[in-house]
């Protein structure tokens, strides 16, 4: 039980750590919310397509594939597409905000939170099953994030339309790179390499710093219906639907690690530029992001130390 604790308390202290930093660079002077939103854009941009193409590149995918848990992913993240469609829009009555609780409900902050968990558990070097399964949803969840957001903005949008917003979206680019590199009968020279590594590297540092820098709940009061919402539904309904069931289909180890991330993980940090490139309501997917990402150190942390406790991780 003190081990379950302990490696519970590994995984999320460094988060609130890093967010705590955040909010003292605001506090000091240091960097203002205006700025933090450039450094956002180029993370969404930079940042994280290189750290998921360095995940992806770096996956052994004979190894690691486990075919039951892909096909659980899929299923379960298509069920929730389909509930992202159809139910916020009866429940919100813009669709701006209907299509940023939408994109909260499907795209959990897998990039950021899968390594830095499953390392925080297992140690480096033993995160197979996790930055696969990131390979696979990843682009997944960012293709669906496109259709909702879309849909969203105009009511409709045409096959064609959707297709080359996803075609264009910095993450797909990523993860379909990745593929592309990992059939190629050699590897990336070592000197480029090493340039990835590092700009993947600072991804968690400054993503979750620019966090700090933009949580201010005192702005979120006016969207206090719709933050509780998409909170509810993100933070509390999608875990508790699918992690019981993931128990239940005898996932265990790294593998159940990773549908962990993938369930109870809050708002990706990326789908704040994402809602304000593409016309959703901004403001609100940036409070859903800072919110659930607060929450997330309560959540994940019981997540952790129950299935610690229970030998299941």
């Amino acid at each position: 039980m003190p081990d379950s604790f302990l490696v519970a308390l590994w995984v999320v202290t460094p988060m609130v750590l890093l967010m705590a930093v955040g909010a003292g660079v605001r506090k000091a002077g240091l960097m203002d919310r205006p700025t933090m939103r450039k450094v956002d854009k180029l993370t969404f941009r930079l940042f994280m397509p290189v750290l998921l193409f360095k995940n992806i590149y770096e996956t052994d995918l004979s190894q690691h594939f486990d075919l039951r848990e892909v096909l659980f992913a899929l299923a379960a993240l298509l069920a929730l597409f389909a509930f992202a469609l159809l139910v916020p829009p009866r429940l919100v009555k813009g669709p701006a905000q209907a299509a940023s609780i939408g994109q909260a409900i499907v795209r959990s902050n897998y990039i950021l939170f899968g390594i830095s968990v499953a390392q925080s558990i297992y140690g480096e070097g033993n995160t197979g099953p996790v930055a696969l399964l990131g390979a696979i949803v990843v682009p997944l969840t960012n293709a669906m994030s496109v259709v909702i957001l879309e849909l969203g903005r105009s009511g409709q949008a045409g096959a064609g339309q959707i297709f080359r917003s996803i075609l264009k979206n910095p993450m797909v680019v990523a993860a379909l790179a990745a593929l592309a590199l990992m059939a190629l009968p050699f590897r990336i020279p070592a000197l480029l390499w090493s340039v990835i590594r590092d700009i993947a590297g600072v991804t968690t540092t400054i993503s979750f710093i620019s966090l700090g820098v933009s949580l201010d709940l005192g702005e979120a009061r006016a969207n206090r219906r719709l933050l509780t919402l998409g909170v509810v539904l993100r933070m509390v309904l999608v875990p508790l639907i699918f992690l019981p069931i993931s128990v239940a289909l005898g996932f265990r180890g790294p593998t159940l690690c990773a549908l962990l991330v993938l369930f109870a993980a809050p708002a990706a940090v990326a789908s704040y530029p994402m809602a304000v490139a593409m016309g959703a309501d901004g403001p609100l997917s940036g409070q859903l992001v800072c919110v659930t990402t607060v929450v997330s150190v309560f959540t994940m942390f019981c997540f952790t130390f129950l299935f610690r406790a229970l030998g299941f991780l």
